[in-house]
């Protein structure tokens, strides 16, 4: 990790909750979250295994928000990580979606039949696994009430979209990985730090959802093009 910078999200009046709830604007959504290009790294026998991570997106006090995890510290992969719910693919699971429900609802007891998907982004290649991003609406949640896996989950909680149109929230961090540079997105002020493939996978959606209001910009993602590069 070499060096931190803040960047500046639009001011603009942050949009009605039915506004961004409605079918054409999570319409809108799905298909930009599919165009954004992020950098491509190789498919290798250490990285081909399959996961997929939910998007929660919830009303939480009438404000939208994301739900995040805190795994626990004593598990084997990112233990001690701030991250979406979600898992590697089963063989029985039908679907990649499929594979976020399943996790959604063993990690936090949310059933899948009360999660509206909306769809799902491009896969990412990361140093372990490669990743689906799914979007999923829960609807009103009180995180008091949640029933998070004590195997796996440390703590759930929320942040509201709200807080990542916030200049002072919004921090961008350069790593260096087998000699490879790159930016990834860090969210700070809220509970827990997010950062990572979380944070690259929340600032992929925010673009989409928000692209009035939310202006974090990172180097090497491009603007979205008229050309779709995953189904």
């Amino acid at each position: 990790q070499h060096s931190v910078t803040t960047r500046n999200c639009a001011k603009q009046d942050f949009p009605s909750t039915e506004l961004l709830l409605n079918e054409q604007n999570r319409i809108e959504c799905i298909k930009k979250m599919k165009y954004i290009k992020v950098p491509e790294r190789e498919l290798t026998d250490e990285n081909k295994k399959r996961a997929a991570v939910l998007i929660p997106l919830c009303l939480v006090k009438d404000n939208l928000s994301l739900l995040y995890t805190l795994r626990k510290a004593d598990l084997k992969r990112h233990r001690g990580q701030v991250s979406f719910p979600g898992g590697m693919e089963d063989a029985t699971d039908t679907s990649l979606e499929y594979t976020a429900l399943r996790e959604t609802e063993e990690e936090l007891g949310i059933s899948r039949k009360n999660i509206h998907l909306w769809g799902s982004g491009c896969i990412y290649v990361g140093k372990e696994f490669s990743v689906l991003p799914v979007v999923g609406y829960l609807g009103d949640i009180d995180i008091q009430k949640l029933n998070p896996n004590p195997d796996e989950v440390e703590v759930a909680f929320t942040l509201p979209l709200k807080h990542f149109c916030e200049p002072k929230n919004c921090k961008s961090t350069q790593f260096r990985y087998r000699g490879q540079s790159y930016i990834l997105p860090t969210y700070i002020n809220g509970e827990y730090r997010v950062w990572g493939i979380t944070a690259l996978i929340t600032h992929i959606f925010l673009v989409s959802l928000l692209p009035n209001n939310y202006k974090h910009k990172l180097n090497f993602i491009k603007s979205v093009v008229p050309k779709k590069i995953c189904d």
